[in-house]
């Protein structure tokens, strides 16, 4: 089962029913915006061969640890290791931005200690799942699971008894360290490893460079950051890939501007490299899903189907109603 990874926008409810409308003979699946990884790791259970992208170095770690990895496992002795090891003067010195931005400075000095740890003593995909857990303790401390929130709003929200008194909760998890968080979800991650049936690998690419890397493929299934919704995942996850020096370059799919241009140019190149694409959008679209359908009917047959698809935004009790709308094409 696939691990709580706390993902803004995961399709973990409804992968299921994604699988289901790929076509019979599809084998290999491209997942050009894999994110938290729920689509790419319900399809290496499904028995497809994958690859997993993303632009975020947070999500391409996720993916290695649960998509790529077959069996490797992180022992519990790690982290009693990591919990007294000494923090290296440069780690401390990356970190140091985190200060009260997003993190106490206790805090920050126990995080220079984890990654330090990380760096001199893990590799592999131990080291994957390590960093996997901690993105999860990070996300788990900050109100509203995001990296994007203003320094003072932190502050208020992490104190226990405004937050009782505001929403009714005291959200104490904020407030446990990250190791502690760690080892709340080490057996659940360790769980969640198993041996697919087909090969599986991960890359941290552009959605360009990812198709010229990769031309032989059955479908290209993409859930991009499209405009009209919550979609700036560089700002929600973003300060995980400044503490290990790891953004990559990436067209910027967000803006209702270009966001057409770009998508064009995707199905442009996919349309003459695989027998088939399917994109994951919802009603809230900018330009809206007719003009999209209307764009990529260009290149092949379009069929559209959809869902009703609800989840909770950031701890709010006010739920986001969505319809999640498919495009499968198949290619001229």
């Amino acid at each position: 089962m696939f691990p709580n990874v706390n993902y803004i926008g995961n399709k973990k409810k409804i992968v299921d029913w994604l699988i289901n409308l790929i076509p019979d003979d599809v084998v290999s699946v491209i997942d050009g915006f894999s994110g938290g990884g729920s689509v790419a790791y319900s399809l290496k259970l499904a028995g497809y061969r994958v690859i997993a992208n993303d632009m975020l170095y947070s999500s391409y770690e996720l993916n290695k640890a649960f998509v790529e990895n077959d069996d490797i496992i992180l022992s519990y002795t790690h982290l009693e290791n990591a919990n007294k090891y000494q923090a290296s003067a440069n780690v401390e010195k990356r970190l140091s931005f985190l200060s009260q931005q997003l993190y106490f400075p206790d805090e920050v000095e126990e995080l220079a200690s984890l990654v330090s740890y990380a760096e001199d003593c893990l590799q592999g995909y131990e080291y994957s799942i390590y960093l996997s857990l901690l993105r999860r303790a990070m996300v788990r401390k900050l109100p509203y699971s995001r990296m994007n929130i203003n320094w003072d709003n932190i502050i208020k929200l992490r104190d226990e008894e405004y937050s009782y008194e505001k929403y009714g909760r005291r959200r104490a998890y904020h407030n446990q360290s990250f190791i502690d968080h760690m080892y709340s979800a080490i057996d659940e991650y360790n769980m969640s490893v198993f041996k697919g049936k087909k090969t599986a690998t991960v890359e941290q690419m552009d959605i360009f460079d990812l198709i010229a890397k990769y031309p032989s493929a059955d479908l290209l299934y993409m859930d991009p950051p499209y405009p009209g919704t919550m979609n700036n995942y560089d700002a929600f996850y973003g300060p995980f890939d400044d503490m290990f020096n790891k953004h990559i370059k990436h067209t910027d799919l967000t803006k209702s501007d270009n966001f057409m241009k770009y998508m064009e140019g995707v199905f442009d190149v996919a349309s003459k490299k695989y027998k088939y694409a399917m994109i994951s959008l919802n009603n809230s679209i900018k330009p809206s899903f007719s003009e999209f359908v209307t764009m990529i009917a260009k290149y092949g047959n379009v069929e559209i189907f959809e869902k009703k698809h609800n989840y909770q935004v950031s701890g709010s009790k006010t739920k986001e109603k969505n319809l999640e709308l498919v495009a499968l094409v198949t290619f001229n």
